[in-house]
């Protein structure tokens, strides 16, 4: 082994520009000398390439190959000299680990359109996961290398009553700007993309200042928002979306935007860059008042503790359901899915031993897991309740895969876990099933006998709720979920 490979191996890794500098001070050879020598490296040498700034390669011994080591300095690489990668790594570490697929690209440097100059996101996504920075879940989120993640083991729960807040903060939000005549009327968007890249949320506004004419006709500004609540808001935290509109600007001289970024609180300094940015700052406790910010606070605790709340203090949630309806003033429509599990859960807090809300299992021989919506213990039996929340009826395509590959993973968690236990599986939906579900879910129910199965339509959770003495959480399931259902 020579000195240089001795050298590059006593580290996780180091850039080549790091490395030249090296050479050149220790061997008096000139930079240029240095950087053809690193060239001309071979195994056990190895080199990433493409993902640094002026041409840069991320250099490794191979006995280091993703230990921890390595991924620590690559990230400090990515810090340094590839900033676009680093976005992404801290925006997961941000969520506390995981984030849905549809999100991260808020959150991104990197536009999911062709931009001259840029590397598309999807292209980016696909380099972190080729050389294991990130992972896709069987649930859609992208997550971290455990060398890299800053929690062994993410939090489901918690990381889900954020989720779920910020959909309703977003909500919130649009209402608000339609109200006060700052945006196009029915015309928001989430996720959506404005200059190539993608933003949480964004609308066409006509604001004096921003709108611009080609001819006659009217050009409009867009209003572009992300958001951020969960978690420490510093520099590092908002720099993505700087950086962002830097870029939008300079690809796109015409445009005017006007940016938005949404917060449940910041520090002072990043606070001033922003500002000096020309960034709208927006604190939710500023805009919506505290009943808003404490009603987000305990959306965030009771998804995150459903289980223990819906045993122990089950009124919370029909307190926390009481004021969500009266506060967001009927908005959460699209977020009946998300929340109907604690419905259920709090149905079944009333006959159960104890309860489990989202909890995730192995499947088993694999390194996949599936979600439980409701997990239910009792002394006998384990039940497990799939929640269809929504106002249309489950198809028979979700039914055949939720029959064939769901229900058969779980079973063999259960019979694991739980070998002395009889299995039962629900599925209840708020919008029903179609005629051909129906069927299959009649034919399920009459021919399988190692396990219990049911399914249940409007008409039936009707029933089973007119079975707990809570006119509340009748009113409750009447106005969140029935309501509008035909």
């Amino acid at each position: 082994m020579t000195k240089l490979e001795n050298y590059i191996r006593k580290k996780g890794g180091v850039l080549s520009g790091d490395l030249a500098r090296y050479i050149e001070k220790n061997q008096g050879i000139s930079n240029d000398a240095a950087r053809k020598r690193i060239q001309r490296l071979g195994s056990p040498i190895h080199k990433i390439t493409g993902l640094f700034s002026d041409k840069k390669s991320f250099i490794y011994h191979a006995d280091n190959y993703q230990n921890s080591e390595y991924f620590d300095d690559l990230v400090n690489a990515f810090k340094s000299d590839g900033k676009r990668c680093y976005a992404i790594i801290n925006a997961i570490k941000y969520h506390h680990g995981l984030i849905s697929v549809e999100e991260l690209p808020n959150y991104s440097i990197s536009p999911v359109r062709l931009l001259s100059g840029h590397m598309k996101f999807s292209s980016l996504i696909e380099k972190l996961k080729k050389h294991n920075l990130i992972r896709e879940t069987t649930e859609g989120e992208y997550g971290l290398n455990i060398f890299i993640a800053e929690q062994a083991a993410p939090n489901f729960r918690h990381i889900k009553g954020i989720e779920i807040s910020k959909k309703i903060i977003l909500q919130h939000f649009e209402t608000w700007s339609k109200n006060i005549g700052l945006v196009s009327f029915k015309k928001g968007k989430n996720n959506n993309v404005v200059g190539g890249f993608q933003f949480a949320f964004t609308a066409p506004t006509y604001i004096d200042g921003l709108i611009e004419y080609n001819g006659k006709q009217k050009k409009p500004g867009f209003l572009v928002a992300d958001i951020l609540i969960g978690n420490k808001t510093n520099e590092d935290a908002i720099s993505f979306f700087i950086k962002k509109l830097a870029a939008i600007k300079a690809s796109n001289k015409t445009i005017k935007l006007l940016p938005v970024l949404i917060v449940d609180g910041i520090g002072v300094k990043a606070l001033n860059q922003l500002k000096s940015n020309g960034v709208l700052v927006a604190s939710i406790k500023e805009l919506y008042g505290n009943d808003y910010s404490e009603l987000i606070k305990n959306l965030i605790n009771t998804v995150t503790n459903a289980g223990a709340i819906l045993k122990t203090e089950p009124e919370k949630y029909l307190s926390l359901m009481s004021k969500l309806t009266k506060l967001i003033d009927g908005k959460t429509n699209n977020l009946r899915g998300d929340l109907f599990e604690l419905a259920v859960g709090f149905y079944y807090s009333k006959y159960s031993q104890s309860i489990n809300i989202g909890k995730r299992v192995p499947v088993l021989h694999t390194i996949r897991t599936r979600e439980i919506d409701v997990l239910v213990i009792n002394e006998n039996e384990v039940c497990v309740v799939e929640c269809k929340g929504y106002n249309y009826p489950v198809d028979v395509d979700y039914i055949e895969v939720y029959l064939s590959e769901k229900v058969r993973e779980i079973r063999g968690w259960l019979s694991s876990s739980y070998p002395e236990k009889r299995q039962r599986f629900e599925i209840w939906s708020t919008g029903g099933f179609t005629e051909d579900s129906i069927k299959l879910l009649k034919e399920t129910k009459s021919k399988v006998r190692k396990f219990d199965f049911d399914y249940l339509n409007q008409k039936d959770i009707k029933e089973r709720a007119n079975q707990l003495n809570s006119d509340k959480f009748k009113e409750i399931l009447r106005d969140y979920y029935l309501k509008e259902i035909v």
